[in-house]
């Protein structure tokens, strides 16, 4: 039994396409987690996003990325506690999480949507 060649060109077409498909959807604001669901990174989203978070107001989110450029990234939830405006009462409102890649973030309040980050937003460093 012989392969057409034209059934080889057909199925390496689907392939290549069904490869492709994520990278050719459209892109989303935002970080989006496993799941889909839009996530604000807490130490690389901007204040216009940051304001979206639950608890958070334009002084906090302003206080938030200042202290990211005096201090650092965010390395656990409770560091958040260090930041002016923030609160026992606001830091349970934000909710912090860790995600798989030990990434801090939250998630914005329901029907916010996220504005497109800076791609030139500086990287945290590598843990390799």
């Amino acid at each position: 039994m012989r392969i057409k060649p034209t059934f080889i060109m057909l199925a390496t077409l689907l392939v290549c396409m069904w490869s492709a498909a994520p990278s050719m959807a459209q892109k989303q604001k935002g970080h989006t987690g496993g799941l889909g669901e839009s996530r604000i990174q807490l130490n690389l989203a901007s204040p216009k996003n940051l304001v979206k978070a639950p608890g958070i107001t334009e002084s906090i989110a302003e206080a938030i990325v200042k202290y990211r450029q005096e201090k650092g990234p965010f390395k656990k939830p409770e560091d958040l506690l260090k930041v002016p405006g923030i609160t026992k009462e606001v830091f349970t409102q934000i909710k912090p999480q860790v995600g798989a890649e030990g990434d801090l973030y939250t998630l914005p309040r329901p029907g916010e949507a996220l504005e497109e980050e800076d791609e030139d937003a500086p990287l945290s460093p590598s843990k390799c």
